[in-house]
């Protein structure tokens, strides 16, 4: 990954200058799975994407999957499934996450799943890495949420160690071992690159101090302004641990529902339920496609090097989820695309 400390990486996406253009699968959704994904993945081949990006929850309420999303499947077993699907089709998406909520998995587990996810995929992985926020999931996991910043830390610790040594020794509040081996090496090297998904001063001090880079989304850089602002703490951070170049930044988009009608533009479609306090409700508002142009240049001027969008696939008018979902995605390939550095 040009620019960014931590090693060199296999990946033919880190090689060039122009912002990248993925999109978020919905691996949340229960009509995906099947031909549905196998579609998916051939029309964003067809398109010319450079990624493909993955959610990640274990366990909801069923108020919450109303707004989350109503089929959640693992991320690292989708991810697995699309990393063969797209092997067989011929092309090399990136595959990434929006994000991976680290405390959930063990890391050694963990660890290996990933090598395992980078190997079959010819090292497409990279990693999000999330600190989580709903109180109840962790609960379920018997996981303290007051201590998921403590885990994140000394988990990816342990899995870059287990990565970057054939056998090795880790020893720390939560994870303790000696002399042992996950057996299966990751294809990049020194390890897959782990963008950071959390703001703060103590997420953008670990992207400095040991990560690769920041994917801000979901709760993360809201505007191309909130990126400016953010990359400059980063940056102060990057140079204090002496970090050559800039870390690798992937923004994934707040909800677009892109239309080509102006009149339409500003209209919010929703999709959820209110459940008290905190209403679960997903709100995807539509944009005209010029605007989301104008978002991604505005982004990549504020040093996104990736750019991901996330397009609807609920039901809409007289279309079905993947009609709505490969309607937005033609609106993509048609409308912006073209307009955004490609070369």
């Amino acid at each position: 990954m040009p620019g960014v400390a931590g090693g060199s990486s296999p990946n033919t996406h880190f090689e060039d200058a122009r912002v990248k253009i993925g999109m978020l699968v919905p691996s949340y959704a229960r009509w995906w799975r099947g031909d549905a994904i196998i579609d998916t993945c051939a029309k964003a081949r067809d398109m010319g994407l450079d990624s493909l990006w993955f959610y990640d929850h274990v366990i909801l309420t069923p108020e919450q999957t109303a707004g989350y999303g109503n089929g959640y499947m693992d991320i690292w077993t989708a991810m697995s499934y699309v990393a063969a699907v797209t092997n067989i089709q011929g092309w090399a998406p990136t595959l990434g996450q929006c994000v991976c909520v680290i405390p959930y998995r063990p890391p050694i587990q963990q660890a290996k799943v990933a090598a395992t996810v980078d190997s079959l995929s010819g090292g497409r992985l990279m990693i999000g890495a999330g600190t989580g926020y709903t109180a109840n999931e962790f609960t379920a996991l018997g996981l303290s949420v007051h201590e998921r910043g403590d885990l994140v830390d000394e988990y990816l610790r342990c899995m870059i160690a287990l990565w970057t040594n054939k056998v090795t020794s880790f020893h720390g509040k939560y994870v303790n071992f000696d002399e042992m081996t996950i057996s299966v090496q990751p294809v990049q090297q020194p390890h897959p690159p782990i963008l950071v998904g959390a703001r703060g001063p103590r997420p953008f001090r670990r992207i400095a101090e040991y990560c690769q880079g920041y994917v801000p989304g979901g709760g993360g850089a809201n505007s191309p302004l909130t990126l400016a602002e953010d990359m400059t703490q980063i940056m102060t951070y990057w140079q204090e641990y002496g970090r050559a170049g800039k870390p690798y930044v992937a923004v994934t988009s707040r909800y677009v529902h892109l239309t080509t009608d102006h009149d339409e533009a500003g209209e919010r479609v929703t999709k959820g339920v209110d459940a008290g306090e905190r209403p679960f409700v997903a709100t995807f508002p539509k944009m005209h496609v010029e605007d989301l142009v104008s978002e991604i240049r505005a982004y990549e001027d504020a040093g996104a090097d990736h750019f991901a969008v996330h397009l609807p696939s609920y039901r809409h008018g007289l279309l079905t989820n993947r009609e709505t979902l490969f309607q937005q995605m033609d609106l993509l390939a048609e409308h912006v695309l073209p307009h955004i550095n490609r070369t």
